[in-house]
């Protein structure tokens, strides 16, 4: 029948490499929902980002974590600050063995800003810290001295680390099977 979508098998593999913004979250949640009208049930997707901008990251956290796929994310090398928020939501996360993580406070610019708007800066960037920190407050389990630490400088994770943090749940390798197609998303 002419319009009709053609079924895709209900595990599939994608790969997400890319900065955290506006356009990458909507390719990336676009092609999700794609997924569910084709058939799609699992969704395995390669996970490999530095951040980006504090409300797609939360916008994509909250995708992720309400999608009705099931989800894997895989981080492959490195997934940092709001990506790595962001890969929190899945219900699944699989960490290489030689991958990093990293969080940090919410930073802004205050280079020739008016004091009226450096008041505005100062609350929108604690607004943004406070939301990030209690995604990672949900799911990470450290001492809290590295809470305390978290103030002062980047927090970095081997794929060891994370699993004992409970970033991450176990040390696992993006691998579609022979056959598979894989997507970009």
């Amino acid at each position: 029948m002419a319009g009709e979508q053609q079924q895709l098998p209900p595990e599939v593999w994608a790969t997400f490499c890319s900065a955290i913004n506006q356009d990458s979250v909507r390719s990336l949640i676009n092609g999700a929902a794609n997924g569910t009208q084709r058939g799609v049930k699992h969704l395995h997707l390669l996970f490999q980002s530095t951040g980006g901008n504090v409300s797609d990251g939360i916008a994509l956290y909250n995708f992720l974590k309400t999608s009705p796929l099931e989800i894997t994310l895989y981080n492959c090398g490195a997934v940092q600050s709001v990506a790595a928020i962001a890969y929190l939501a899945a219900k699944h996360r699989k960490t290489s063995a030689r991958a990093t993580f990293m969080y940090h406070r919410v930073t802004g610019t205050a280079q020739s800003v008016q004091a009226h708007r450096l008041k505005f800066l100062a609350k929108t960037v604690s607004i943004d810290d406070q939301r990030l920190e209690s995604i990672m407050r949900e799911h990470i389990d450290m001492p809290e001295e590295n809470w305390a630490s978290l103030d002062l400088s980047d927090l970095w994770f081997t794929a060891e680390e994370a699993v004992k943090a409970k970033i991450a749940d176990e040390i696992g390798e993006f691998a579609p099977p022979v056959g598979s197609v894989l997507s970009n998303l």
